[in-house]
């Protein structure tokens, strides 16, 4: 056998060996994660018209509502000060599981793909 052969044959299972660590490492991240929810925190100004509140005075005030598509409909939750950074830390939650996936789904990629970047190289038929 040549010695080039070898030594790309070697590099090929070392490929594999640390993108199946790095696919567990992956793996291992999501089991941990926590409590999550898909939305976005939204803050508007708004008049609401309740006696007393500054707003009655033409000065408008912030509330914050979480925005969210769900079945193709989106949805609107108000969440309020006392539960923004509840919500938030939900949200940021989905956000690292989404990175998680993404990275998760490059890694099995180039396992799928082999060492040839259209795929792993079939030997022909003679």
């Amino acid at each position: 056998m040549d010695g080039l052969y070898i030594q790309s044959m070697r590099n090929t299972i070392l490929d594999r060996i640390r993108l199946e660590k790095q696919r567990d490492a992956l793996i291992e991240q999501l089991s941990g994660l926590g409590n999550l929810m898909r939305g976005s925190l939204v803050k508007t100004m708004v008049r609401c018209g309740r006696k007393g509140c500054v707003c009655e005075t033409g000065e408008k005030h912030e509330k914050i509502h979480l925005s969210l598509n769900i079945h193709g409909h989106t949805r609107g939750c108000y969440v309020g000060r006392g539960r923004e950074e509840a919500v938030a830390n939900l949200i940021r939650e989905y956000q690292r599981a989404r990175h998680v996936i993404e990275q998760l789904t490059e890694v099995n990629l180039e396992l799928l793909r082999g060492n040839h970047p259209g795929g792993q190289i079939r030997s022909r038929k003679r």
